[in-house]
């Protein structure tokens, strides 16, 4: 289950929630507001799968806050669901899922930036096309895997036409030619994938207690942000492997200054190889004081700022945040140094905060 985002604006939609089931593909595509809460994708989830196909044992999505908030994971555990989440800076679970998500997303962008505003209006086309295409290693449709048979298509119904309703010919034939433009666009998706997936290389496997070097974002460091990036680290460790998690994630013993989820995409590690000559060469040697805490969250807007005091540690300012696709009322107050990420949001709130005092 994932989101695509930044598309243009559709009847009040400027979202797609795509839901695909693990087993046969079959997948499901609805149009969300641009700022879709976690109750409003409850609804939809509800809606347009769980009406039809009942509820899922497992529902794996990236850590979008939308669902790791307490509505979400409270809503499911209610339902009987499991959630489960993909890892650290990779928003894939597996190399199938990788490969289903990639190109659902980029037939979804092709159909969208060719039909603009009306894509709305055209996703159950885009969805019934999908669908239908079998795939090469089964010769099974995701429709025929999840049902049982291939339904029967509104070229079939155009060709057999014998009536005399110049309206229903004409949206049968509407019908029928935007389901050839919608398959245009997957097999235009389809054929950049297999490019990638023939250029993708094996990825690396490891044991419990190997040493591993893990690949790290420059906005996890506050040292880093005036260094230019070709001078940067690029990997931090060694750190032991704890065991493997699906099929091409680990889970790595971090230390505690690393505020990070501990499960990483086997593309972000590399093996550890000591130097016997130098032992220490190969070792990070960053400061721990220049770790920062990163967020999966999105700040929207800062509530309200305060100063906390205690004896022998200079005073430190905390701001109320209101996460978004999260109710207010799981704002949270966060010390004001871990949240580098979003200062354009406190400015704002400071500017804000400035008027309405000068106003006063």
């Amino acid at each position: 289950m994932d989101f695509i985002i930044g598309l243009p604006k559709s009847e009040d939609n400027g979202s797609i929630i795509v839901v695909v089931d693990r087993f046969s593909k079959y997948a499901t595509f609805i149009a969300a507001p641009i700022d879709c809460t976690a109750e409003e994708t409850a609804r939809l989830f509800l809606k347009h799968v769980v009406k039809y196909w009942g509820l899922p044992k497992f529902i794996i999505s990236d850590r979008d806050p939308r669902f790791t908030g307490k509505f979400w994971t409270k809503l499911f555990k209610l339902m009987g669901s499991e959630l489960h989440f993909s890892t650290s800076f990779h928003p894939q679970t597996d190399g199938q899922t990788e490969r289903v998500n990639a190109l659902l997303e980029l037939y979804l962008r092709h159909f969208v930036s060719a039909n603009q505003k009306d894509w709305a209006k055209l996703l159950d086309i885009a969805q019934f096309s999908y669908n239908l295409q079998r795939s090469e290693a089964t010769n099974k449709s995701p429709f025929e895997l999840a049902t049982g048979q291939q339904p029967l298509t509104p070229h079939t119904l155009t060709i057999g036409y014998t009536g005399r309703s110049p309206a229903a010919f004409k949206f049968a034939k509407g019908w029928h030619e935007q389901a050839d433009i919608a398959r245009s666009y997957l097999d235009k998706a389809a054929k950049k994938m297999k490019k990638w997936a023939d250029k993708k290389r094996r990825h690396t496997e490891y044991k419990v207690r190997d040493m591993v070097l893990v690949k790290l974002l420059p906005q996890q460091f506050k040292s880093l942000r005036s260094v230019h990036k070709g001078l940067v680290r690029r990997y931090e460790g060694p750190f032991p492997i704890l065991g493997k998690v699906g099929k091409v994630s680990y889970r790595v013993e971090l230390p505690s200054r690393l505020k990070i989820h501990p499960v990483f995409h086997a593309s972000y590690l590399k093996p550890y190889h000591e130097d016997k000559d130098d032992p220490s060469r190969g070792l990070s040697k960053r400061a721990t004081t220049a770790v920062v805490t990163s967020y999966d969250k999105e700040v929207e807007h800062i509530i309200a700022d305060r100063i906390i005091r205690r004896r022998g540690v200079s005073p430190a300012t905390e701001y109320l945040v209101k996460w978004k696709g999260l109710p207010e009322s799981e704002a949270s107050w966060e010390p004001a140094n871990a949240l580098w990420q979003f200062q354009e949001q406190i400015e704002r709130f400071r500017a804000e905060n400035t008027t309405r005092t000068s106003a006063a």
